[in-house]
């Protein structure tokens, strides 16, 4: 045999064995950047759909906590999500009920109305003894139970909802839901005031 053709063959099988190598490398390192580029992809779509949540200004009542953050409803709308991007700091300092303002980007710890939530609620032999004497003493089972009701007055024990343009009702204030403003616009369902999303 040719000693030529001994090195040619010899040399094709290195080059070979490189260009192989080459090749299983190269497809390494794009199987690599592919799999960090679908992890920022995941975690672009994760914040944007906690973004989504997010509102300026906003107050978030705790409802549960996870093994990433918290669970949170806005108090507007009532919808849950789970809040993975709050500070361990707070997370400390919080419980369930605590009420949480969003504003510039961060979650800040609304002492006062975390306290007067806490004040405001009531025990379950309580509120329905209020909810039993409501139906009792007002016309609520005579109203429309599509009706919506406004709210036109805020006082200590009670509100008082306008409806239909201009009958009134007054309504012990444990019957209304604890986040409402003159803008929220409630109805009266099984025994209790709900708001309208």
């Amino acid at each position: 045999m040719d000693l030529d053709v001994f090195n040619n063959l010899i040399n094709n099988l290195k080059e070979n064995n490189f260009v192989q190598d080459f090749i299983r490398e190269l497809s390494n390192h794009l199987e690599n950047i592919n799999e960090k580029g679908d992890e920022k992809l995941k975690e672009q779509e994760q914040n944007k759909e906690l973004n989504s949540y997010r509102e300026e200004n906003c107050l978030y009542q705790v409802v549960d906590f996870s093994t990433n953050g918290v669970f949170l409803q806005n108090t507007k709308n009532n919808k849950v999500f789970e809040e993975t991007k709050i500070p361990q700091e707070i997370i400390d300092k919080i419980g369930n009920d605590y009420i949480l303002r969003y504003t510039n980007g961060n979650y800040i710890i609304e002492k006062e109305i975390t306290e007067d939530f806490f004040n405001s609620m009531i025990g379950i032999k309580e509120y329905q003894k209020i909810k039993e004497d409501f139906k009792k003493e007002s016309n609520i089972l005579e109203i429309d139970p599509n009706t919506h009701f406004n709210i036109q007055s805020r006082e200590k024990d009670y509100t008082i909802l306008k409806y239909e343009g201009k009958n009134t009702i007054k309504v012990p204030n444990a019957l209304i839901p604890y986040f409402t403003n003159e803008k929220t616009v409630l109805y009266y369902k099984n025994g209790k005031f709900e708001k309208v999303i």
